[in-house]
Order: structure tokens, then sequence, then C-alpha cells
């Protein structure tokens, strides 16, 4: 199902809305609108008061009511108010760029706008730029407070807002008129007739003319000139007011009554142009809802013209819609990082669980690997300690070899005796200066602290001798080859 947008307009005596579907093809847009529909809904006496709501729980009543029997797909909401509680204004500034121009407007605010500045919601937009000479906006405000009950109201029914106009302000962009030209706009509707001042499209002011009531003893005719002269006290007060003020042009949309009025105040000035309400590139099924709907439903269908053309205009709930959409980007970056974490949580979870046999596997693996690493280191060890002792015996050996060689007619070696790097040798020499050789021979070997540790004088002058010595240098000259 299509989508549809909604455009409200809101008035003292009745509720008006239009809805039409938007095509996804923007540039189609005013040649496909073709689903339309336009209702009005009254409203009792008194809901409404100079733009202000004095029943919150009836009219949202009645739009709950309205939701209920059109509950298709909502795209947007749009709504078109009185200006009674809000001010509007056409201002010309010097060209400033894009990044001065919020501070410089805000100022002119400040300047212009009574309201407190915690009570005021403005916008403006930008209808001529002449750089580097001249900008011109126009500037919308209103109370905060008063557009706050409207929203909520329509987000209470059923119709959260995206955007608040000025309904006059919306019509005039519709109209097209043009710049700097003052124009008046004569409205028929069921209370009386509207009068709106425009210059170029920003509606200066706004005033009811007289109508019938129960009580009162005029006649038709009588109504229709009292109406004459209020226009012309109105066209009196604005000369007045403002001296560049020049009528040129009247536009009349309702009834016979309307269009009359309209035709004797153009033959009293027929430098005046007069022209019945038009608005252009309506498509055909809006311009028959208009035919339909003379004097009263030129806002809604303006204000919707704008909207699907992207047309320039005010957006008075900018401020806090553009908050919410904020806060609802953080909100929604909250919740898909909330079900990432989670979906993380769960997964790292699974795979914890998948992982549990293969960790047990794991460590068994590890603990095998460690055993065969200590038997290998054990292996190697003893491989080592067995070269050693390998390389021990062959080296002592010959060494033992090269004391045996000692021995002569001079000197006899009777005994060597080799134990935990201590060497012992008995043996018996001619006198004692052999045996002072012998020892040196034995420091020359390489044989550490050879000493005598026992020495006996024989009855054949011979002498009985008994030497140490220690492996210090061997055992140096092993680990020297271990090395290798």
């Amino acid at each position: 199902m299509q989508k549809s947008d909604v455009v409200f307009e809101l008035t003292d005596g009745e509720l008006r809305a239009f809805s039409f579907s938007v095509s996804s093809f923007r540039q189609k847009l005013i040649h496909s609108s073709t689903a339309v529909k336009f209702d009005r809904i009254p409203i009792p006496t008194g809901l409404i008061e100079q733009g202000a709501v004095r029943d919150e729980e009836s009219l949202k009543r009645i739009l709950s009511d309205y939701r209920s029997q059109h509950p298709g797909k909502l795209a947007k909401a749009y709504l078109a108010v009185s200006m009674q509680q809000g001010f509007i204004g056409a201002y010309t500034l010097p060209w400033l760029s894009k990044r001065d121009r919020e501070s410089a407007i805000s100022l002119l605010v400040d300047e212009e706008i009574s309201i407190p500045k915690s009570e005021l919601y403005y916008d403006y937009f930008i209808f001529s730029e002449e750089k580097p000479k001249r900008l011109k906006i126009v500037l919308g405000a209103t109370r905060r407070s008063i557009l706050e009950q409207y929203a909520f109201i329509f987000d209470q029914a059923g119709f959260p807002l995206n955007e608040i106009d000025f309904a006059y302000s919306a019509l005039g962009q519709a109209f097209g008129f043009e710049a700097d030209q003052d124009v008046l706009y004569l409205q028929g509707e069921s209370k009386g007739v509207k009068m709106i001042s425009f210059r170029g499209g920003v509606p200066k002011s706004l005033r009811l003319l007289s109508s019938f009531s129960a009580d009162d003893a005029y006649s038709e005719t009588d109504l229709h000139e009292e109406r004459k002269n209020e226009i012309g006290r109105f066209l009196l007060y604005h000369q007045t007011q403002q001296p560049d003020y020049n009528l040129q042009r009247i536009v009349w949309s309702g009834g016979s009554d309307v269009s009359r009025l309209a035709q004797e105040l153009y033959s009293t000035n027929s430098n005046l142009l007069l022209e019945q309400a038009a608005i252009k590139d309506l498509p055909d099924s809006w311009q028959k809802v208009l035919e339909q709907n003379r004097g009263v439903a030129e806002v809604a269908l303006g204000y919707g013209l704008g909207v699907i053309s992207q047309r320039p205009g005010l957006n008075l709930w900018h401020q806090p819609f553009a908050k919410g959409k904020l806060m609802k980007a953080y909100l929604r970056l909250g919740l898909a990082a909330t079900i990432l974490l989670i979906t993380g949580t769960l997964i790292w979870l699974s795979l914890s669980q998948l992982a549990l046999p293969l960790q047990d596997e794991l460590s068994q693996l590890s603990r095998e690997g460690t055993d065969i690493l200590e038997q290998n280191q054990q292996q190697a060890a003893l491989l080592s300690a067995w070269k050693k002792a390998s390389v021990n015996r062959e080296k002592i050996g010959e060494r033992l070899a090269e004391v045996q060689a000692l021995t002569g007619s001079e000197l006899e070696i009777k005994q060597i005796t080799f134990k935990n790097g201590s060497l012992s040798i008995q043996g018996s020499a001619n006198d004692s200066k052999n045996v002072q050789a012998f020892i040196k021979a034995l420091r020359i070997l390489g044989w550490a602290d050879p000493s005598l540790s026992s020495y006996k004088m024989t009855v054949e002058s011979t002498v009985d001798f008994i030497i140490n010595a220690k492996q210090v240098q061997m055992s140096t000259q092993l680990q020297s080859l271990e090395a290798e």
C-alpha cells in the first residue's frame, strides 16, 4: 500500500485535511499524484480561539476519530496554523556567507520579535540572493508553547507532525505573487470574508469582514456596503502606515458575494488587476478538488504543492523536529550497538562451547609434547655425558701414558693411580734430584700442584716416593674440547 502525506489547516471553525499519495520519483510528483482526498471536519465553537487550543481533549478526540476512519499508512503530516499568535516579515540583508547567516539572523530575531527566546520558535528561508550584494529572507516566528501543544495533540491522535507553517505564508508561496507587489486577497468562508494583505508572497495582515448573525437587522445590501467600507478603511490604514504601499492586484476566491465585492473594488480603480485565485501547476485531480472547494481548500492544496515541489518555505517546527530526529538516530545507534554486543556475546559463547573439546585435546597434546621434550632433553644429557666420559677416558689414558713414559734408568714408576681427578704416583729414584726433575716434568705435562706425599731413603741409597697431582689443566682442556 502506498503511503500518503496529509496537510491539515486548523481554523476557528473547522479542521481541513488534504491527503495525497507521493510517488517515489520526485521529478514526476506533480504529474503523478492522483490519489487525493479533501475533508472538512467541523470544530465546536470555542475549541480554537485566535489560533490557541482551548480544549485539548476534544481536538484530540476529533483527530483520533478521523485517524480511525483513515487507517492507511502515513508518510508525513503537515500543519498550517493561524498567524494570530505569530509573526512573519520579509527583510533585505547584506549578503552573508552561509557560515555567518545564522548568527546575523539570530540578532535580527532579537531585534524584531518581542517573544522571549525561551518561548520562541522561528525559521526563515531565502527567496532572493544577489551575491555579493543582497540577501532577501522571509522570517517567521511564534510561541513555543502553542506549537508544542499542537504537536502533542496531533501526535497523540496518530499524526506526528513533520512541519508547521503559517496558513497564508504557504498560500502566498503557492500563488506565486511577484516580489514587492502589494496584493489584496479576499477569501469567502462560511463565517464571512477573510481579507489578507500580501506583499509579494508574504502575508502582512489579516482581518475577518462582517457577517450576518441571528440578531442582525442588516439586509444583504447593507452588509455588502459595510464590507466595502471596512476594506476601504483597511487600505487607508496601510497607506498611512506604509508610505510605499501601492495596491496593484485584487485576488478573490469563494462564492458570488466575494466575486461581487472584488468587482466593485476593481471598478473604483481601473489600474488594479483583478483575478480569481489560481494555483499554478496543479495536477488535474488536485484542480478538481480546488474547483469543488473554492474558498476553503486553497491553503491545504498550496501547502501540499510546496511539499511535493520542494519549494522553499517556513517550517516553524524544524528546531524540535531536528532534535527529535537526532535523538532517534542516537537511540537507533545505541540499539544497534546493544544488538551487536548481544550477538557478539552469543557467538563467543557458542564458539567457546565448540572450542572446549579442542581445548582439552590441545591441553593433552601440550602435556604429551612436554613429556616428549623432557625425554629428548634427558636423552641429550645422557648422550652428552656419554661423549664426555668417552673423551675423558681417551684423554686420561693418553696423559697417563705420557706420565708412564717419564720412567727411565734414573727413575722408575712402580704404580700410577687416578681417581676422581687426583693422580697418585709411586716410584723410586737414584737420588732426590731425579725426583725434583720428575715433579717438574709433571707440571710441564699439565698436572696441577704436583707434590710429595711420601719420601723415603732406602739402604741401597735410592729414594722411594709418592707424588700426588690434580687434573685441573686436563679438565679445562676437556671442556675446551667439548665446546669444539
